[in-house]
């Protein structure tokens, strides 16, 4: 938050005050800011502020976690609470995550020192949220841990979203490609692939430069979608690497004129037919 004086008279002088919030920080820390002013030889001047917060219980190594990899091969995380001064006691551990992580609390030196071990739980797809440490100090009645994860399975599919069709009305129409490829370079095959044919075709074939992939385009079918108007749908996908996985893309056809497309709500439908996978 910064305060300043808007006018400063010619010799004169001016102050301006910058108030950093310190919450969730600890260790050395630095903040930037740049003041205009309508001086014509300094119109910009950077200043920063910087030094070291000490907090009462210290988060190591830091105040984060992160799981990223397939389910089966990333490891356990643990991070340290320790009091640099006061004891203090955890009363409660909390968090947002449930069902997607897994965690213990050990009291290595009571009103002193704590672990908290942190697991991932999900099989696939991406979390973020936190573990909250609730505490008896009533200076640091709190001490909030963030977690995420990007969990991979057995096969990745890359985009997760595309946008194919008319995206404007003076350029040709523009298809997509999804990659398809095994986490463990084994080999794999699609075994179905799920789609609304009205909206969408889709064809593929093998990876040139990796024998355990496929890459899949999707064109879009312009004559079911009105003139002016985007719709959107969904690609599912299946495999014999992982056949209780599914693995679905967001798609959306574009039919632009004159640079505009509005959003038309689909009429419902007979769910589509699923394609079997060549």
């Amino acid at each position: 938050m910064a305060h300043f004086d808007r006018v400063i008279p010619p010799g004169g002088e001016g102050k301006v005050r910058l108030r950093v919030s310190l919450k969730g920080f600890q260790g050395e820390i630095k903040k930037s800011a740049a003041i205009y002013s309508s001086d014509e030889q300094n119109p910009r001047l950077a200043v920063s502020v910087q030094g070291v917060v000490k907090t009462l219980i210290e988060v190591r190594p830091n105040t984060a976690v992160t799981f990223r990899g397939m389910a089966d091969q990333v490891s356990e995380h643990v991070f340290e609470l320790v009091s640099q001064g006061q004891p203090f006691h955890i009363t409660k551990v909390e968090t947002n995550l449930e069902g997607k992580i897994d965690y213990t609390l050990e009291n290595i030196e009571d009103g002193k020192f704590y672990k908290v071990k942190v697991a991932n739980k999900l099989r696939q797809g991406n979390y973020n949220g936190f573990i909250k440490c609730l505490t008896d100090l009533p200076q640091k009645p709190e001490v909030v841990v963030r977690v995420s994860g990007l969990i991979e399975g057995e096969v990745t599919v890359k985009p997760q979203t595309i946008l194919i069709g008319k995206l404007a009305a003076q350029q040709p129409e523009r298809t997509g490609k999804v990659a398809v490829a095994s986490n463990r370079a084994k080999p794999f095959h699609i075994t179905k692939l799920i789609y609304d044919e009205r909206l969408i075709t889709v064809s593929q074939a093998p990876m040139a430069d990796n024998e355990h992939g496929y890459t899949l385009e999707i064109a879009a079918r312009l004559g079911s979608v009105p003139t002016g108007t985007r719709q959107q749908t969904s690609l599912v996908i299946e495999t014999d690497a992982a056949p209780q996985e599914k693995q679905e893309i967001q798609v959306h056809v574009f039919n632009t004129v004159d640079g505009t497309a509005r959003v038309q709500t689909p009429k419902p439908q007979v769910p589509p037919q699923p394609s079997a996978g060549q």
